[in-house]
């Protein structure tokens, strides 16, 4: 159990402890997106009539779409079209993406340090695909671990009004970063729980810190946590300190996934785009 060192912290804590976190509910079309996506029969049609439902989700998935990071010659019109041309597993990508950061990043108190969060997540959620492709594992699973392994520091981030009543705007911002870190992981496995995510999702986002603690998918663990330091290297932020690439390339998690100098050369070479990618998704 994390070590509670602030006042905050033990607020956090104590509505953790009680089950008083304010949670949202499961976005709906994130689900029904996760799971066509896993039928063999689904095809573009289907997927493009799910996500048009929602209005708000279909029109940032086609902004998305037509952003630098995937946009081609001529711009999508229309959401079968942009399923088409991205394919499904992106276009699910994208989609649930855009899903969660509308439930999940909104509170305008904190909107500056969410947006550095999702920016992190994405970020995280683009390595932990590319290190997934690397070893040929499951790219969709992988990529939903790494934009989730930090959501709880959203939850605590939505619950902030509540701990911080009375203090107006003088909540320490050195005080909150340690809250969150200290109290992130607890509050993201209630939220998986709430969201029923699937048990490797939520093994993952428990262990990010401390993979050797899965207790069955450490190889997982292992990619978030390297996903992790990969983001913050790519892109600074209050919320950690950015590891050195030589640190990285000793980073622990390399044995396991059995990662070569070579991979992780073109993992680096990915920054660019992957900063692409978390622009096109603001």
């Amino acid at each position: 159990m994390t070590t509670a060192t602030s006042d905050l912290s033990r607020q956090f804590a104590g509505l953790i402890a009680k089950g008083q976190l304010d949670l949202p509910p499961m976005p709906a079309t994130a689900t029904e997106v996760m799971d066509l996506c896993q039928q063999e029969t689904t095809d573009a049609a289907k997927l493009s009539a799910v996500v048009h439902r929602d209005q708000t989700i279909a029109s940032n998935v086609l902004r998305v779409a037509n952003s630098v990071a995937y946009a081609g010659q001529m711009p999508c019109t229309s959401l079968q079209q942009a399923v088409s041309r991205l394919g499904m597993q992106l276009i699910s990508e994208i989609a649930t993406a855009v899903a969660v950061r509308g439930r999940m990043f909104t509170n305008p108190r904190c909107a500056a340090l969410l947006a550095l969060l999702w920016r992190h997540s994405v970020l995280a959620g683009f390595f932990a695909k590319e290190v997934a492709r690397l070893r040929r594992r499951n790219v969709d699973v992988a990529f939903l671990c790494g934009l989730l392994h930090d959501v709880g520091k959203a939850v605590l981030l939505d619950n902030v009004d509540r701990t911080a009543a009375g203090r107006g705007a003088g909540l320490d911002e050195g005080e909150l970063m340690a809250a969150l870190h200290e109290q992130h992981t607890a509050a993201g496995v209630v939220l998986a729980a709430s969201w029923k995510l699937p048990e490797q999702i939520a093994e993952a986002m428990r262990c990010h810190h401390e993979p050797t603690a899965s207790e069955r998918f450490q190889e997982l663990a292992e990619t978030v946590a390297f996903a992790d330091a990969l983001a913050h290297l790519t892109a600074a932020s209050a919320f950690a300190v950015p590891p050195s690439e030589a640190e990285l390339r000793a980073h622990p998690a390399l044995r396991v996934l059995n990662l070569y100098p070579d991979q992780v050369d073109a993992l680096l070479a990915m920054r660019p785009r992957a900063l692409q990618v978390a622009e096109g998704m603001r």
